[in-house]
């Protein structure tokens, strides 16, 4: 494994999300999947992947721009700050995971962002 790859994997380690897959919000998600799937999750949970979705969009326009120019000092200061951001995703996080429709629904989303990592 390279080393990009080994680091890829242990920052997403880190936010708490697991390489497994997939769907989540349309419009907050990018077209991932229909209004259909976001419509199975409860209130609560679709308010979390609206604003997880709002969060992914932000991490990898910040990932495009570490790959292009790595040593970009206010990029990696936003990066740190979208990790912290990430870990006060996990309470709630942990608690919807216990749904399988959720889960499956945010393994979706990190499908999408390790593509673009």
């Amino acid at each position: 494994m390279s080393k990009k790859q080994s680091t890829r994997r242990n920052f997403l380690q880190f936010l708490g999300l697991s390489v497994g897959t997939s769907v989540v919000s349309a419009t907050a998600l990018g077209g991932i999947i229909n209004a259909a799937e976001i419509k199975k999750l409860n209130p609560k949970q679709r308010a979390f992947m609206i604003r997880y979705g709002k969060w992914m969009n932000e991490f990898m326009e910040v990932g495009r721009i570490k790959k292009a120019d790595p040593g970009n000092t206010e990029n990696n200061k936003k990066m740190a700050t979208l990790a912290e951001v990430a870990e006060k995703f996990k309470p709630e996080l942990a608690e919807f995971m216990q749904d399988e429709t959720f889960r499956l629904i945010y393994k979706a989303s990190i499908e999408r962002i390790t593509k673009e990592i």
